[in-house]
């Protein structure tokens, strides 16, 4: 799932930056000042620029013209140029699906047995959703278009005036539904013949697109109508009979945001923090303080790790504590979750049952699924203790996201036990007790493979 680079000037020498779409903090290479442009949930503007101009319209609508067999002379009735917005919504997807088959005959060979296998199927996704309903534009996804130029940051004076915007009329939360649809129409040629008990899909970003469209209108053998140019490929790629006309009334339903940068410092001291391009997790190396960024602020938390684990690939997980039907302990647990072993232990029974979600990022989601699932099965005995350490991995999940993947975790724990099906035993985030961010020492490192790392910045008081 690659990420769309984007254009900004610094805030602090005004020298044009390029970063990646979502970045969270970043050190200006020029002056090196260090600043923070995103956090979680944040929805940001972005446009492409396009250097179309009345000439090359023209030659777009004559080489179409052509390549249908029309002739080239034509009436030029109107020619205006529109930036479409789209969401652009990137993520990750988990379904669980159930599947009879077939299993052992039984002695007398009478009938085949049936039984009940469980997939789990885990995958990125990255959409892009149209955020205004006139289909007449003819543009229904973006597709690769964005990744053969740079984004820049939307800022409304740099905005090509000549350009219309056409509005949002699609809010954040029914661009969602429509990915919901759109990943539960594809799970369905996934799922054939399955059937869905669980799904989640998490959402890492979310942020609005302008794309150039041209639409040109013209007058052939008493017939008039209207093309439209792709701001970036140059090309034709739809075309409807007669003037088109729209007018917009600004609607703006997206609550997305210009990017303001804003100092990237401790708010206890003053010392500036590491840039990162993901990480919502940030140390001052200056008064020892750890900070989570929540809705667009600094929240101090522990910088926590296993006491007995002394590796140095340490992974964060979220950490809650769970109940359900009264069931809060490791032991109240070991006597629902049957077939789970290791809960037995009678050194941990009266320990609160915890659910461990990771909470950093990997290309194989089946992996890191199965990891988190098996945390959850063992419930290890942790000692906690509070010092300093190098993370192996960025941590890049919100609680709000991770509350989403307990609950898919629990529905696949609860699966294989036919008693645990009734609604007394859905998975109630109104339960879930204290919740903290714990650093586990892994034997090798999940992360993905780029290298991973804060980058190396001078940090200043």
């Amino acid at each position: 799932m690659s990420n769309y680079s984007a254009i900004f000037n610094c805030p602090g020498c005004g020298s044009p930056l390029e970063i990646q779409e979502g970045t969270i903090s970043l050190s200006c290479s020029y002056c090196e000042l260090i600043m923070r442009v995103g956090s979680p949930g944040r929805i940001l503007k972005y446009f492409f620029e396009s250097d179309l101009d009345d000439f090359t319209v023209k030659f777009a609508v004559e080489r179409h013209l052509k390549k249908k067999g029309f002739p080239l002379k034509f009436e030029r009735l109107e020619s205006r140029q529109f930036h479409l917005p789209f969401y652009r919504f990137r993520g990750m997807s988990y379904a669980l699906l159930s599947e009879k088959v077939a299993g052992d005959d039984d002695e007398e060979h009478l009938m085949p047995l049936k039984k009940k296998v469980f997939h789990r199927k885990c995958r990125h996704f990255d959409l892009t959703i149209p955020a205004f309903d006139n289909k007449s534009f003819g543009l229904d996804s973006l597709g690769v278009r964005p990744e053969v130029m740079p984004l820049t940051a939307y800022r409304k004076e740099i905005f090509p005036h000549e350009s219309i915007q056409v509005d949002i009329e699609v809010s954040p939360e029914e661009a969602k539904e429509k990915a919901m649809a759109m990943f539960f129409f594809n799970l369905g040629f996934a799922a054939a013949n399955k059937e869905c008990l669980s799904s989640e899909m998490i959402g890492e970003g979310l942020s609005v697109i302008y794309y150039p469209v041209w639409a040109y209108s013209i007058q052939q053998n008493n017939m008039s109508s209207t093309m439209f140019i792709d701001g970036l490929n140059k090309r034709v790629f739809h075309e409807t009979p007669g003037i088109f006309e729209y007018r917009t009334s600004g609607m703006d339903r997206s609550r997305a945001e210009e990017i303001n940068p804003v100092q990237h410092k401790c708010p206890n001291c003053g010392f500036d923090l590491p840039a990162s391009e993901s990480s919502l997790f940030y140390h001052c190396e200056n008064c020892q303080r750890s900070y989570l960024i929540e809705d667009d602020d600094y929240v101090l938390t522990d910088m926590a790790c296993a006491q007995y684990e002394t590796g140095k690939k340490f992974h964060p997980f979220w950490q809650f504590e769970f109940e359900v039907e009264n069931n809060d302990t490791v032991g109240k647990f070991s006597r629902m979750l049957t077939g789970e072993i290791p809960l037995i232990a009678k050194s941990k029974a009266n320990n609160p049952f915890y659910i461990y979600v990771p909470a950093f990022r990997t290309a194989n989601l089946s992996m890191l699924t199965s990891l988190g699932i098996r945390l959850c099965r063992v419930q290890p005995e942790i000692g906690v203790e509070k010092r300093n350490f190098s993370p192996g991995a960025e941590m890049v999940l919100p609680k709000s996201e991770a509350i989403e993947l307990a609950r898919f975790y629990w529905n696949v724990i609860r699966s294989k036990y036919q008693y645990l099906g009734g609604a007394e035993y859905d998975f109630d985030p109104g339960k879930l007790g204290q919740e903290k961010i714990i650093w586990l020492s892994l034997s090798r490192s999940y992360s993905q493979s780029k290298k991973f790392g804060f980058k190396k910045v001078k940090l200043h008081a």
